[in-house]
């Protein structure tokens, strides 16, 4: 017999009333419709603005790292990110009475390092410039210059000393002995860049992969590079754009004090650098109007390669290939019924398969492609290409086909299809466990009808007979689900060990499938259901993950065309929607890489691309740019704009992840290119974190180790979340 659990005490109450709601007959409400209507074919439109880059401010929250140093002399600095105006308005008595100087420079040891600035003055006159060790007072450069009309000085210098991480650049600017100093005059120097000509430090931390043409684009520096930095053309070594260096943010959860600079006027399609004013330099990245359609061609991939009862040849997966697996008949656990279940994908790192995550990831594709049904054509090279059909309609065909078999002939649906224990790091058909079939709640339920009316509605000009099946589909389990009460958390068995996905409250759930089942019949009967779930847990129309999943139900309303006619539930709904995405609005804002993450769990990296889902959903209902940009920070943020300097999408960026949790990828001795990993984890849920300091700021709490499973370990609706993402913004 399927085992239940008691409800959680702390949910009991919001579940019974939900549950209330759907326990009530017909004749007792005539708000419950029946299974009777039928699909409407449109797609729920989708709102889409157009949008212009915005200008780039140099001068709000910019503060100068330099400083002008007087003795007996009178000086004082104006500084703006690219020229600093000193007024000597009296020099002292020695070139030593006044300085123009910077600390913090580092200097290694055995490396080049070129110095250029212009510099003029408003008189002719001699200034010392000297390098030292700020810490030992150390010279380790000296040289007198002439100044008058403006000229480039060009500097190149050895350090053949000891490494010095607090290398003072000094200029002593006070009296040089000609009575023209004695008086006013002033001293400007521009362009100033120290460039390590050894070494690429790759300190500065930028999208790996590049921006989109007339997206913002901004690096971060993770400690003070001085005033400015460059743009570099790759090809050209041009110098195309310079910009200051501002916004200093102490970062608690990066244990860095971070700097923003604003490149977005760059918009010449091309492949470029960041070098900083001190020494720092980033990875290379593109400009581009499509730079991501490769690594999202990837991530969709990626459900390919994890397909389980399916015959992937080389052609279609290149080393990960593997042969059929789980295609045998599957046993209901505690009886001795066998049903066929082949088919789905494998969730993550191991072969099982589950109805919550699935439902995430296929909302993901359904709506990344209402959002943008043409990124994507029937060229990719997975099995059923040259169909006609837009390939990742196809790849999602794949997991609906799947999840039809885990419905019953009376309309609830099973949880998941398991093995006894874990597989070892073998490849997919080497396990030969007895298959089971554990589980089924109303959360799993409620899943499976939202996601089956809303593929009714996808699919409905594409492929109609499957348009109707999942309709009819829907309709058998709504009507279940009418009339059960919702039965909490599923727990594993004790002789079953497999992902356990537990979730208590499954009003979420039912807001999302009565909104999707209005969506494609319209007709409000439904909508008046989601209507009482919402006012007996407001809560209902929150959250884009497997667990609180109602977000994917209150956009699905929000884009609908017909959706105003209500006005106060439309606003109750786009209310509802910006609330929270203002609220990651403040989180990202006061985070110095404007990650929209409050706390670094297991999967943060899903959560991140999630919330970059709603920022996405908040700006195409409200038009407000500011949760455009910070959508797009939260994919920069996954492709290698973070304290780690890390793309977290495998096989993409400088510094990707290449000891993956993946038993497929371990078993094969490679890599599961396009596959996004967890990501930093500071509850430390596997041993290996351990080995990381007490002290470790929380975003730096990764490991790219195969056993780091809470870190490092590969997922359907991981990868699905960025991948809606991407499609959103593009």
């Amino acid at each position: 017999m399927k085992k239940l659990l008691v409800l959680l005490l702390s949910f009991l109450i919001v579940g019974m009333l939900v549950s209330s709601i759907f326990n009530m007959s017909k004749e007792e409400n005539p708000n419950i419709p029946s299974s009777t209507p039928t699909a409407e074919t449109q797609e729920p439109p989708l709102t889409k603005v157009n949008y212009a880059p915005i200008e780039v401010d140099n001068t709000t929250g910019f503060e100068t790292s330099w400083y002008t140093g007087a003795s007996d002399a009178n000086v004082n600095l104006q500084a703006s990110y690219n020229e600093k105006v000193i007024n000597i308005e009296y020099p002292g008595t020695t070139l030593e009475s006044a300085t123009f100087f910077r600390e913090g420079i580092p200097f290694k040891k055995g490396d080049d390092y070129i110095i250029v600035f212009d510099i003029e003055s408003s008189v002719q006159r001699n200034v010392e410039l000297i390098l030292k060790n700020a810490d030992s007072q150390e010279i380790l450069y000296k040289q007198p210059i002439a100044i008058g009309e403006n000229k480039q000085i060009r500097v190149e210098f050895n350090m053949d000393k000891e490494t010095c991480w607090n290398g003072e650049f000094l200029l002593n600017i006070g009296n040089d002995g000609q009575e023209v100093t004695s008086s006013y005059h002033t001293i400007t120097i521009r362009n100033l860049n120290i460039v390590n000509a050894t070494d690429s430090d790759n300190s500065i931390k930028v999208n790996h992969i590049g921006y989109r043409i007339n997206d913002q684009k901004q690096a971060v520096f993770p400690y003070s590079q001085g005033d400015s930095f460059n743009v570099i053309d790759v090809n050209t070594g041009a110098v195309v754009y310079t910009g200051a260096i501002k916004n200093k943010v102490s970062n608690s959860k990066t244990g860095e004090m971070n700097f923003i600079g604003d490149f977005t006027n760059v918009m010449t399609p091309g492949k470029y650098r960041i070098e900083s004013q001190i020494c720092g330099t980033s990875f290379e990245f593109e400009i581009g109007d499509h730079v991501f359609k490769t690594v999202a061609t990837d991530l969709l991939k990626m459900l390919t390669i994890q397909r389980c009862g399916y015959d992937l040849s080389t052609d279609y997966i290149g080393d990960l290939a593997h042969a059929s697996c789980h295609h045998t008949d599957a046993l209901i656990y505690g009886t001795d019924q066998i049903i066929s279940v082949r088919g789905g994908w494998h969730d993550a790192g191991d072969y099982g398969r589950y109805v919550e995550t699935g439902v995430k990831t296929l909302s993901d594709l359904l709506f990344g492609y209402m959002a943008n049904s043409a990124y994507f054509e029937d060229n990719l090279a997975i099995p059923e290409s040259g169909n006609g059909i837009s390939d990742i309609l196809d790849e999602a065909k794949y997991e609906l086909d799947w999840l039809l078999k885990m419905q019953t002939s009376w309309g609830e649906i099973y949880s998941k299809v398991v093995t006894p224990s874990f597989a070892g790091d073998i490849i997919p058909e080497q396990d030969n466990q007895q298959l089971y079939v554990v589980g089924s709640s109303t959360t799993t339920t409620a899943d499976f009808v939202a996601i089956m009316a809303l593929a009714s509605q996808i699919y409905a000009d594409v492929d109609p007979d499957f348009s109707n099946k999942c309709l009819e589909a829907a309709k058998l389990s709504w009507d279940y689900l009418l009339s059960s009460v919702n039965n909490g958390e599923i727990k594993n068995p004790e002789d079953i060990q497999a992902g356990e996905y537990r979730d208590s409250k499954d009003s979420d759930e039912r807001f999302y499938a009565a909104i999707a089942m209005w969506s494609v019949t319209q007709d409000k009967l439904y909508l008046d259901i989601a209507k009482e779930v919402y006012n007996q847990d407001n809560t209902s129309a929150q959250g884009l993950s497997w667990k609180d999943i109602g977000g994917f139900g209150r956009y699905l309303y929000l884009v609908n065309e017909n959706a105003k006619n209500d006005k106060e539930f439309y606003e109750l709904m786009k209310t509802s929607l910006v609330n929270d995405a203002n609220v990651l609005q403040g989180i990202a804002y006061s985070d110095g890489y404007s990650t929209a993450l409050e706390h670094y769990s297991w999967g943060s990296n899903g959560s991140i691309a999630d919330n970059g889902i709603l920022l996405s959903m908040a700006y195409n209902i409200t038009n407000e740019m500011s949760y455009r940009q910070l959508a797009i920070e939260q994919v920069n943020y996954l492709l290698g704009k973070n304290v780690l300097n890390r793309s977290y999408v495998v096989g993409y960026g400088q510094n990707s992840p290449t000891n993956m949790h993946s038993r497929l990828a371990k078993a094969k001795n490679t890599i599961l290119k396009g596959a996004l990993v967890g990501g930093a984890n500071s509850d430390r849920d596997d041993a290996l974190l351990n080995e990381l300091g007490e002290n470790t700021p929380a975003a730096k709490m990764y490991l790219d180790r195969y056993n780091s499973y809470s870190t490092n370990e590969v997922s359907i609706y991981w990868n699905s979340g960025l991948l809606h993402l991407i499609l959103s913004l593009d």
